[in-house]
């Protein structure tokens, strides 16, 4: 064996092979055992479309019932998320993306009833005008 191709055990000082995975005087290992591999999370799968339904429930709020319908759908599909997060927690993440498609649907949904008299008030307007010949 040649020196430049040796290392020293760190537990009992020998000197031994580099290609050696363990030291042959004291078995002890000489390599670092590697770190096992930590599984990537995926994200919840409703995480997406819920934060996409609540923008367009925002989008959607000046006509009334599309943004009803989208902000409850995103609503919904974020809850989906936070079931399958609690359901399998080391498999999944994505809480703040859930977050924001559950508060965008909500926002959507205020939206949407804050329209409704702007929309009546519209009508009677057009009303009035039909009614008096404009």
């Amino acid at each position: 064996m040649n020196e430049d191709t040796k290392i020293k055990c760190t537990y009992c000082g020998a000197l031994v092979d580099n290609t050696e995975e363990v030291c042959p005087q004291c078995s002890a290992p000489l390599k670092p055992a590697k770190p096992a591999k930590q599984q990537a999370k995926l994200l919840a799968p409703t995480a997406i479309a819920s934060m996409v339904l609540g923008i367009l429930s925002i989008n959607f709020s000046s006509l009334i019932i599309p943004g009803f319908i989208l902000s409850a759908i995103g609503k919904r599909k974020a809850y989906e998320g936070y079931d399958a997060i609690a359901a399998n927690p080391n498999t999944y993440t994505g809480e703040c993306m859930l977050n924001a498609g559950r508060i965008t649907s909500k926002v959507g949904l205020i939206l949407s009833i804050v329209m409704i008299p702007f929309w009546i008030l519209y009508i009677v307007i057009i009303a009035i005008g039909i009614s008096e010949g404009f």
